[in-house]
């Protein structure tokens, strides 16, 4: 039996558009640093439309929607807003670089935490940055298949402006490195293509369907 296409569209166009990010990001040898909050929010809207065909749709409201009709649309939205935003202000603080492994993001992180302690020092065999005087240890881990690194803290250190201070030294002293060879990123590239052109192809086959089953889907 095959999916409706309007639940396609709804399902897959938010991860076509994180998975196309990603890959250019890869691809092209630019580096991207960025925060673990802002990594979560990222990561709930590529999975929102799955999130609205899939427990959206078990639970949806329907008495409230025949008092409020599409509206209550805009409530579910938020709710799932206020649940990622949640989330990303609970998880422990940590930074995120797309487009390096914790390999090469070793030396741009010892650097930054050079700026913030002129006695920082690291261990690259286990990918570790210690500042003394803040009595600080940063790890650099991460996937090096996909160039991928996360910047954490061994230490429960909450304090917004010494995460914001090494998000933009890290940020200088990455932009400086060089992407491994072969660049990667097109096999997620591909994938990302690949679901896009079904997704076109259904709606454009099924264009009549596509309407009404919006209008049904919105309109309860």
């Amino acid at each position: 039996m095959s999916i409706e296409p309007i639940y396609l569209l709804i399902a897959l166009l938010p991860l076509i558009a994180y998975l196309l990010l990603l890959g250019m990001i890869r691809i092209s040898g630019r580096v991207l640093v960025t925060t673990g909050g802002r990594d979560i929010a990222a990561l709930g809207f590529s999975v929102a439309g799955l999130v609205a065909i899939g427990p959206g749709e078990l639970f949806f409201p329907k008495a409230a929607a025949g008092v409020f009709g599409g509206w209550v649309w805009l409530a579910l939205a938020t709710f799932y807003g206020l649940i990622v935003s949640l989330l990303a202000l609970t998880a422990r603080p940590r930074l995120v670089v797309y487009g390096r492994t914790p390999e090469q993001m070793l030396t741009p992180l010892l650097e930054a935490a050079l700026e913030l302690d002129s006695e920082a020092s690291c261990d690259r065999e286990t990918l570790q940055v210690y500042l003394p005087n803040l009595r600080v240890h940063l790890r650099a881990s991460g996937h090096q298949a996909i160039d991928t690194t996360s910047i954490e803290s061994f230490e429960p250190i909450a304090a917004a402006a010494f995460w914001g201070k090494l998000l933009g030294h890290l940020r200088d002293k990455a932009a400086t490195t060089t992407a491994a060879a072969p660049r990667r990123g097109g096999t997620m590239i591909a994938v990302a293509l690949v679901m896009g052109t079904l997704v076109v192809w259904r709606a454009i086959a099924e264009r009549q369907q596509v309407v009404e089953g919006f209008r049904e889907w919105l309109w309860r």
